[in-house]
């Protein structure tokens, strides 16, 4: 089997396919325009180990993954529309946001938010050749004239740092706002229906699947604290057992103290009448006694509240941000240590 020659196929555009067609048709790979290579329904991908009791599910691609299955199984046992018998479709969505700086001797910076069709082969979603990168939106921070704003209502004094970074929380999850707003929120109820390249309609229901950022943004979007007493995102692990991670007791602590967003409403909202009605310091004593035992912030979680009506937890979406948790970060650096100690010891 030409594995080399199916790869490089599977990762170019209907453009550069021109040529023979592959080898080895009779096994069923063949040439495929871009449209069909969209999965419209997850399937299972499963491994035949002959010096084992049993398959190995192999897990390369959203559409192979249980979360995908469950979906699409979920929604082809709900009520379907009244008087619409078409195929009802999953779309996965797939989010990517990092602010960057664009040039190294000014400020210029741009926080561009990105999406992909989990339905794509992932080997199509890292060729910008395919133009399957779609660009959603670019975020704003708080601009420079927020200082002059905020003096003019404080006699001069300005805003401290704790009401600046609330203001910067609450200017994101706006923007979320923004573009959570009710067309999709009807869109991910009732779906889409589009006219596909193959002729047959289908009714599309867009899902939001994962969410990949560095931490600071991962803070954000979770609300809640950085580096505070609880800094994960997901979960209620204190700052004193962080040393415990990749342990087993570390895995359990991440189910048994799994964050709540049930609680995470009911202490925000207590929180935010104390600020806005009654007048109390983002960073008072009352407030901290309400959020501070969780490292949550005081601001409504947009994502959370518009979503987790469709039975999504925003939490979990946070995946592992690759480029600056390994690639980059501090992983990198531990990785280089650990060779150069292995080095040390020849």
């Amino acid at each position: 089997m030409p594995w080399d020659k199916i790869n490089s196929k599977l990762g170019a555009t209907i453009l550069e396919q021109e040529g023979d067609e592959w080898e080895d048709e009779d096994t069923g790979w063949c040439k495929m325009k871009d449209d069909e290579l969209f999965h419209y329904e997850p399937y299972q991908l499963q491994w035949n180990a002959p010096h084992l009791p049993h398959d190995v599910n192999i897990q390369g691609e959203l559409f192979t993954s249980l979360a995908f299955m469950d979906a699409h199984c979920k929604l082809q046992e709900s009520p379907g529309e009244a008087g619409c018998d078409l195929a009802c479709v999953v779309i996965t969505l797939m989010f990517w946001s990092d602010a960057t700086h664009l040039t190294t001797f000014n400020n210029a910076k741009l926080w561009p938010v990105y999406m992909y069709f989990g339905n794509e082969l992932k080997y199509h979603h890292c060729k910008p050749s395919c133009y399957l990168s779609n660009h959603v939106a670019y975020f704003h921070k708080l601009p420079d004239s927020f200082k002059d704003f905020a003096c003019a209502f404080t006699n001069g004094k300005g805003a401290g740092y704790e009401c600046t970074t609330h203001c910067q929380c609450e200017l994101f999850q706006a923007q979320w706002k923004v573009l959570l707003d009710n067309k999709f929120l009807e869109a991910h109820q009732h779906g889409i229906i589009i006219h596909c390249c193959d002729g047959i309609k289908c009714r599309f229901y867009p899902q939001l699947f994962t969410y990949s950022a560095d931490y600071p943004e991962k803070v954000l979007i979770a609300t809640i604290r950085q580096l505070g007493g609880c800094p994960c995102p997901r979960c209620l692990t204190p700052t004193v057992q962080l040393h415990n991670l990749g342990f087993n007791c570390d895995r359990q602590q991440c189910l048994t103290l799994a964050r709540s967003d049930a609680s995470r409403s009911c202490l925000v909202t207590d929180a935010c009448k104390l600020i806005y009605e009654k007048n109390y310091g983002i960073d008072s004593t009352a407030v901290e006694l309400l959020l501070k035992p969780e490292s949550w912030v005081p601001t409504t979680n947009i994502l959370s509240d518009r979503l987790s009506t469709f039975g999504l937890n925003i939490l979990n979406t946070l995946i592992v941000d690759l480029l600056h948790e390994f690639e980059l970060g501090v992983w990198h650096t531990l990785l280089v240590h650990l060779l150069r100690i292995l080095f040390a010891f020849n």
